[in-house]
């Protein structure tokens, strides 16, 4: 969103109207307010002014997002209740994600620190005929500041509460005669565990990231420009531990009493008494639990501009992601599933080519070429205890050790065109057309299980599908009008088609199932727009406001098959239908020169169209109600039909309005306060729909007030900050109930005060 914070030479100045925002959206700079898209805007120097440093903290921020964290590897993005489908190797995120132009073929690939942020765009609904990679749901394209003529650097230290302390900055100048220039951005991150292990004591759910980001600009002449970025980020935690949620209902347990089964399971398995902490606090674990995420990147984006106008721009880049998880995966206090995760080593390459025709002509297109490569490998691993048997009820699984290794590819080539007509000066046409073919493969193979080193004949049979492949073609377009009312008030309306790869589930299939089961299609989105956007008041008041209507066909999520009677088994496909519609609205106002007034909302209908085959809940398991039972190791069987339920992690309302005051308070002194609010309306937390799961509405507010002075070109800024302020005790995401009925969450981060100083010349 438009903010009235400028660079460091003008940060201390009081502005008389809201700064002007430009995107490049449409592959072209531009004027926020005069793109036919929904987007909000964040401003790097904003952010880095009220300490969000977390990418996770981006949706406190933007209409219509809401973000859910399991750990790396598992985490979603979704706008508009589009994109919580569950985390899997296999598939991309229904939103986009990129950064300095560059799509990340993971979700967990954007979960580092922001460094050095220039600004921050979100684009809703379908997008396909210009960014790389089709999103059936939105883009968040985040920009780094780039490489500057004129010397500059910026350092940072922030310590608070909870373990929290933060060394960050960046330099950046010439080096050869005004045509070089470089930059180098660095960040080192701590913050302490804040889930105790009732069992050891122990703290979880700590970080401790750092990241560094290199960069060269050669700008020869005015006709060519280079952009050479590389950077590298790790992260070592005690992530990511779960707090149980809730027990379930109540059933008959094994000795014919009336209780909940978990805990029941147990304690008879030599379990301390397992307990509900209402304050998403506590875990019971007594084995490891650590993760290490080690990332990092090249791309080259090159700039010439033709005779004419015309520009060619041309970026390469090369990624790589790993991944390692160490968890207990029990979470009890015995040696049930001592050692569980799935390791990834991920490298993508991709390229993209566009010719963009001059701009303020009658019409303006941009033409262009896609390709990108990943390749992953896997490897899913369980080491089960000498206590597996108590409690999962199998003995032979006692002490064994199991591993599922994949290597899923993806190759995809687009081609893609996009061109505005403008019919007059007032009325604009545009369409877009993009055709992008994909290939995937994978090979899944589980070892045979082994015991102290031997091979064990029984449970957990080896497994090889043999090479797999999967081809799709999709075709992606736009059609779009809009009308300028005046110089600054803008109406538009659009219809898009866009498209979700599909996929090749890495994993073994269910039992009874063949391996054609794996094969996910794509998910094929529908989309109409209808808004306006709008600057008044000289300058000093935004509205823009959107309703849209989303139908998604061939959604991704988990669905239940019968594999023989009274047999069914979960696997990820295709539901069926998604619809998600709402209203959107943003608000930005400068009634006097020291106070800025935000707002962004959004309510969002999304439910599922049809979903016949949903997963059982586990009340509805415990009642027997329609196909949905219990099974002799107290599983959930069965499936419900969620057609016409809410949509998983898609709270109705989002709400985030924010106050900015700064005032002189004498001479070259000046004095400012940012108060920020961000609250959700409840959502379900597991794709279960059940009542056990459900997350209550919740508010996380921030605060800092801080002195800012300026000595010459030097401004020194000290502030004072409180992030989530009333300490709401939240939830991040959800596990549903499996066997055994309970239910855990991923609670957010508690409060933290803090003190930062900051020195910007």
């Amino acid at each position: 969103m438009p903010q009235a914070v400028a660079s460091a030479a003008t940060a201390n100045a009081e502005p008389s109207k809201l700064q002007e925002v430009v995107v490049s959206a449409r592959r072209r700079t531009e004027k926020a307010q005069d793109v036919p898209i929904p987007i909000t805007t964040l401003n790097g120097d904003s952010l880095d002014r009220d300490g969000t440093f977390r990418f996770e903290s981006l949706d406190k921020k933007l209409p219509s997002a809401n973000f859910q964290f399991a750990n790396p590897r598992q985490t979603s993005f979704a706008v508009r209740g589009l994109g919580n489908n569950p985390a899997n190797d296999a598939l991309e995120s229904s939103v986009g994600v990129y950064l300095d132009n560059v799509y990340l073929g993971r979700p967990g690939m954007a979960n580092v620190d922001l460094i050095d942020i220039d600004q921050v765009e979100m684009l809703r609904g379908p997008q396909g005929t210009l960014f790389g990679k089709n999103t059936t749901a939105g883009v968040l394209n985040v920009s780094t500041k780039a490489p500057a003529f004129t010397p500059e650097a910026v350092a940072e230290l922030s310590g608070g509460t909870a373990g929290f302390f933060q060394a960050r900055g960046a330099v950046s100048g010439p080096l050869l005669d005004n045509k070089l220039a470089a930059r180098i951005s660095a960040i080192d991150s701590d913050q302490g565990g804040f889930i105790t292990d009732t069992t050891t004591g122990g703290k979880y759910n700590g970080f401790h990231r750092k990241g560094v980001r290199g960069q060269l600009l050669f700008e020869p002449g005015a006709d060519f420009s280079l952009r050479v970025i590389g950077d590298f980020n790790h992260e070592a935690s005690s992530c990511c531990v779960g707090s149980l949620y809730s027990f379930g209902p109540t059933v008959t347990l094994p000795d014919g009493t009336k209780g909940q089964i978990f805990p029941y399971k147990a304690v008879h398995a030599g379990a301390a008494a397992p307990v509900i902490d209402p304050d998403f606090r506590t875990t019971q674990i007594n084995d490891k639990q650590y993760m290490q995420v080690n990332q990092g990147g090249a791309s080259a984006e090159a700039n010439w501009t033709l005779p004419g106008g015309y520009r060619i721009t041309s970026i390469s880049a090369y990624r790589s992601w790993g991944f390692l998880p160490i968890n207990d995966g029990d979470s009890l206090s015995i040696p049930a599933i001592t050692k569980a995760g799935q390791g990834v080593d991920d490298k993508q390459f991709s390229q993209e080519l566009r010719l963009a025709s001059p701009s303020g002509r009658k019409v303006e297109y941009v033409l262009g070429a896609y390709f990108f490569f990943q390749n992953q490998d896997n490897n899913q691993f369980t080491q089960y205890g000498p206590a597996a048997g108590a409690f999962l009820g199998a003995a032979a699984l006692n002490s064994l050790y199991s591993q599922i290794r994949s290597n899923p590819t993806t190759d995809s080539t687009a081609a893609f065109a996009q061109a505005t007509w403008h019919v007059t000066d007032a009325l604009s046409l545009t369409g877009g057309i993009r055709e992008t073919y994909e290939a995937k493969s994978v090979r899944i193979i589980r070892d045979a299980p082994t015991r102290a080193g031997a091979v064990v004949v029984g449970p957990l049979p080896a497994y090889d599908s043999g090479p797999l492949s999967l081809y799709n073609y999709d075709l992606s377009g736009l059609l779009s009008l809009d009308y300028k009312f005046s110089r600054d008030v803008l109406g538009y309306v659009s219809f898009s088609h866009g498209a979700k790869a599909g996929g090749i589930n890495a994993s073994v299939p269910a039992a009874g199932l063949s391996a054609q089961s794996l094969f996910i299609a794509p998910e094929k989105a529908t989309d109409a727009e209808l808004g306006f956007k709008s600057s008044l008041w000289n300058h000093r008041l935004l509205l823009n406001a959107d309703a849209y209507w989303t139908l998604v066909k061939d959604y991704q999520a988990t669905q239940l098959t019968q594999t023989s009677p009274g047999v069914y088994v979960q696997n990820l496909s295709n539901i069926g239908y998604v619809r998600s519609q709402g209203l959107e609205g943003e608000v930005q106002a400068l009634p006097v020169k020291w106070l800025t007034i935000g707002l962004t909302a959004s309510y969002n209908d999304a439910i599922y169209r049809s979903y016949a085959n949903a997963p059982c809940s586990a009340e509805q398991a415990a009642a027997g109600k329609g196909s949905c039972s219990l099974n002799a190791a107290y599983g959930v069987v069965g499936f419900q039909n969620l057609s016409g339920s809410q949509v998983v992690g898609a709270p109705r309302w989002i709400v985030n309005p924010s106050l900015t005051l700064k005032h002189r308070l004498y001479d070259d002194v000046r004095g400012y306060a940012i108060g920020e609010y961000a609250w959700r309306s409840s959502f379900f937390g597991a794709p279960d729909n059940s009542t056990y799961s459900r997350i209550p509405a919740y508010g996380i507010a921030q605060f800092r007030a801080g002195l800012t002075k300026e000595i010459g070109p030097t401004l020194l800024d000290v502030s004072l900050f409180a992030n989530n302020a009333f300490n709401k005790h939240y939830v991040l995401g959800g596990l549903g109930a499996g066997t055994y009925l309970s239910y855990a969450e991923y609670a957010g981060a508690p409060r933290i005060f803090g003190l930062t100083a900051r020195v910007t010349y």
